[in-house]
């Protein structure tokens, strides 16, 4: 038996400048972190007592003899790639909620590629797994999603992801005091919509007439440069607030589908409640929002915005790993 853990990730400035469209002509940059709330993936292969060859435990439970008659797409088609002829079962437990903005979907693709690379001898470094994951979600599976996700659910820590141009990306650890760490995990608070969204329906609508959003795209992209460096100078974390409020502004002059008019009422409902800036995580839509908050009301700030769920979450340093 194999599982894996594979964490989610939170994104700071950059999102939608990652999708390929954008920057195999013009490059792209990102600020992300992976945190402590995790995809679990749990695989082994059958013994032959069973009627079925495939059992697969998510939201639901498939028993079928054919990998084809498979419903789930990425367990129908890794399977396919990276195991065939295998008789597998496979269950997937996640931290946090599906369809949410938190790269849900392309932890799970790290996580089924490591668990199957695994079981079948192969044993990928992270910089290989997520470009396995790119080319699963984008090719394979034939999703319009970035290429942030799958890097920064591989690799773990803090990065700034440079996109571009061309199929090429590297990153770039960024490792600040622990100290300074703490202070701007204390700032992050992570608040439920409620709403779920599929983030491929929200990006088409990005990706769309994209070269009229020239001078968005590149602003957002400069957004993720600047704050990879007040980061790691350790500068003051209270200019992150405004320029999450700047990221906010480009988010809907970019994508009307993002911001909708709930939405947009909650981002408000956060800043009357004491948040200095905040974003929605992912593409948008819905899922979870961040909001930049001063420690001194944190605690406060929460309880205003009740009842909607808080997610405490810290920085998770280890990427996606193999835990039995």
């Amino acid at each position: 038996m194999i599982i894996t853990r594979t964490p989610y990730r939170v994104s700071l400035f950059g999102g939608g400048t990652d999708h390929p469209n954008w920057y195999y002509e013009n490059g792209g940059a990102v600020l992300s972190f992976a945190i402590d709330k995790y995809c679990y993936i749990t695989l082994r292969e059958l013994p032959p007592f069973f009627e079925h060859n495939f059992r697969i435990v998510y939201s639901k439970v498939e028993t079928v003899s054919a990998v084809e008659q498979i419903e789930h797409p990425a367990v129908r088609v890794g399977f396919q790639k990276y195991a065939p002829g295998y008789a597998l079962e496979i269950q997937h437990h996640g931290d946090l909620p599906s369809r949410s903005g938190v790269g849900s979907s392309s932890a799970f693709a790290v996580g089924l590629i490591n668990s199957l690379t695994h079981l079948t001898g192969r044993n990928l470094s992270s910089h290989d797994l997520a470009n396995e994951a790119i080319i699963f979600e984008q090719k394979d599976l034939n999703e319009t999603v970035g290429s942030q996700d799958q890097i920064a659910c591989s690799l773990g820590g803090m990065n700034f992801i440079e996109f571009g141009r061309g199929d090429n990306w590297s990153s770039e650890k960024i490792s600040p005091s622990k100290s300074y760490l703490e202070e701007l995990e204390n700032r992050v608070v992570l608040i439920f919509s409620g709403i779920s969204r599929l983030s491929s329906d929200v990006s088409k609508a990005l990706l769309q007439d994209i070269d009229s959003k020239r001078d968005f795209m590149t602003r957002t992209k400069d957004l993720a440069s600047e704050c990879k460096d007040l980061i790691a100078n350790e500068r003051s974390l209270k200019e992150i607030g405004p320029m999450l409020l700047e990221s906010w502004a480009l988010k809907k002059s970019m994508n009307s589908t993002s911001v909708t008019p709930v939405l947009a009422e909650f981002f408000e409902k956060g800043l009357k409640a004491g948040a200095e800036g905040g974003k929605i995580l992912g593409a948008g839509g819905g899922g979870f929002f961040l909001f930049w908050v001063d420690p001194e009301i944190r605690e406060l700030f929460i309880q205003r915005m009740h009842p909607a769920v808080h997610v405490p979450i810290r920085v998770s340093t280890e990427g996606t790993t193999r835990i039995i």
